[in-house]
């Protein structure tokens, strides 16, 4: 009887474990950037987002903001060639020091909106 309560328990947390690792593959999410969330950079010539999933045509969008709370202006929103799952926007012109935050949204397969946000810094070397 013991092994069994034993068997039943690591078949649950096998069940479990592979649960989340498969919710993370079907669902539409920010898996990374460049710049990174919370990172410090020196210069910044684009904002590069890779998502799990290609998004809807013409579902992606990207923001970015200044530590005021403006828009900074940035070319058109551009899917890689190479990796439908990767975005970007080029800057038009060299970010000057301070704090900024990158707004972005998309859908996936499943059709549901998603978005969220992160910020980093830019610190100018002299």
């Amino acid at each position: 009887m013991k092994r069994l309560g034993i068997l039943a328990t690591t078949l649950s947390l096998v069940a479990g474990a592979a649960t989340v690792a498969g919710a993370s593959g079907f669902h539409f999410a920010l898996e990374r950037s460049v710049p990174e969330a919370d990172a410090s950079v020196s210069s910044v010539r684009e904002i590069r987002l890779w998502f799990t999933q290609v998004p809807q045509e013409n579902s992606a969008s990207v923001r970015l903001i200044d530590a005021a709370g403006e828009a900074v202006e940035t070319g058109e929103l551009t899917s890689d060639a190479a990796d439908g799952k990767i975005v970007f926007v080029a800057l038009q012109a060299p970010l000057p020091s301070g704090g900024y935050t990158v707004a972005w949204r998309g859908i996936g397969d499943d059709g549901h909106v998603v978005r969220g946000d992160f910020a980093f810094t830019v610190a100018v070397q002299r």
